[in-house]
């Protein structure tokens, strides 16, 4: 009987815990729902309220939007700006929490709380509150958010694409290499190439991926060196996709870096000082051809590393392979400059036009070595144009699609 007892007081309980469960429930459920809406209401009014009258925000606008693109900015300049933004920052961040937590912002807002919890007499200043601290926050915030990805773009398309080089890398495994095709057509702009051979020549560039928006491991170039000479560029880096572009957009900065210095240096000399200025950790081999052409004598040198080759096509349609190689090593060791210096020296003459392609080009006309490409020049002879179209409309190889590059020049007449 005890037993009996007891469990007929338990359950004689029961109703009244489940009466109080189910009027705990809906209390709660109407203070989170006065809460959820104080805040909606309270951040969508400081959002509106900057919508309609932004001039009432300029100082805190300006700041937050000059703040954001600043660690946009310097977050693109490789590791080394992320590391001075990631200080910056932390160290604006603590600032702000302190000045934040116990300035006169977030301690009505806490009081608002609270008085939104307990009871829905004052939602109106409650909301008010709301949008003066949270509201406001939330819109320095997201100006500041937005000032962050001008600033990293604008970085990215005015910033000199050397200093890039290390964050287009960095990004290049999670956005498929589209910061390093975006360096390489800064790099590869036609409409830059033309406006340095002005005066010099004429000039006709192309450069296509192995896969349509990737970037490539075939790289150009096109100079003007501080003795006046017109350098031009063409190397191809072992392989292609994003390994080897990740390697082809360093070449770029290397190339940059140099040619200050190119003054009176003969090409082979020029290639010797790019192969310094490149890393040999990742074992990548580089075949380069550079070209050095006067306009005042119209001498032109050519240096060549590894497979890389160059033609000059004459006015009466004799091609001639340039290839002043130098043992027969391409870049990327270091070890160009061990062996013996070589440059070929030619005239050019009225109607003659010179020409550099990657293998991608070579092996739409046989694939494995350049024979049909020289029988193609042979009978297409010196036209810039037909020589142009003549490469485009040939169709790929068999052997499957490779990065495709050539540059072909012809001096004034």
């Amino acid at each position: 009987m005890p037993q009996f007892k007891s469990q007929s007081n338990d359950l004689a309980k029961g109703p009244e815990f489940s009466d109080s469960i189910e009027r705990a429930l809906p209390e709660t459920s109407q203070k989170l729902y006065r809460e959820a809406e104080m805040i909606s209401l309270g951040v969508g009014r400081a959002l509106l309220d900057t919508a309609k009258k932004p001039l009432d925000k300029l100082p805190e606008l300006t700041t937050s939007l000059a703040t954001g693109m600043a660690f946009g900015a310097i977050s693109r300049l490789g590791a080394s700006g992320k590391l001075v933004a990631a200080g910056i920052g932390t160290a604006m961040a603590t600032k702000f929490a302190y000045d934040e937590l116990t300035g006169k912002r977030w301690s009505p807002f806490g009081t608002a709380v609270k008085d939104t919890w307990n009871s829905e007499a004052n939602r109106e200043r409650n909301i008010e509150i709301t949008k003066n601290s949270l509201g406001s926050f939330v819109v320095d915030t997201g100006v500041g958010a937005v000032g962050m990805k001008l600033g990293s773009l604008a970085t990215a398309h005015f910033a000199p694409p050397g200093r890039l080089v290390k964050d287009a890398v960095s990004r290049a495994d999670h956005d498929g290499g589209r910061a390093l095709r975006d360096l390489e057509q800064r790099w590869e702009n036609p409409e830059l190439f033309q406006a340095r051979v002005k005066g010099k020549g004429t000039l006709v560039t192309h450069t296509q991926p192995a896969k349509a928006g990737e970037p490539s491991g075939d790289l150009i170039n096109v100079a003007n060196a501080p003795d006046g000479q017109l350098v031009i560029t063409a190397m191809d880096v072992q392989g292609h996709g994003v390994g080897a572009a990740k390697k082809a957009v360093a070449v770029h900065a290397a190339v940059d870096d140099v040619l200050p210095k190119t003054g009176n240096k003969s090409a082979s000399e020029i290639l010797t000082m790019i192969d310094e200025k490149l890393s040999t950790k990742d074992e990548l081999s580089i075949t380069a051809a550079l070209m050095k052409y006067d306009p005042v004598t119209h001498k032109l040198q050519t240096a060549t590393a590894s497979q890389e080759v160059a033609f000059v096509v004459r006015a009466n349609g004799a091609v001639k392979q340039l290839d002043a190689e130098v043992g027969g090593q391409g870049l990327g060791f270091d070890m160009y400059g061990t062996f013996p210096k070589g440059n070929e020296v030619i005239q050019l003459n009225k109607g003659d036009l010179t020409i550099m392609a990657s293998d991608g080009v070579f092996d739409r006309f046989g694939y494995g070595g350049n024979a049909g490409f020289v029988e193609f020049l042979k009978k297409t002879g010196p036209s810039l144009e037909k020589i142009r179209r003549g490469i485009l409309n040939k169709p790929l190889s068999e052997a499957g699609a490779d990065d495709m590059s050539f540059i072909i020049f012809q001096p004034i007449e």
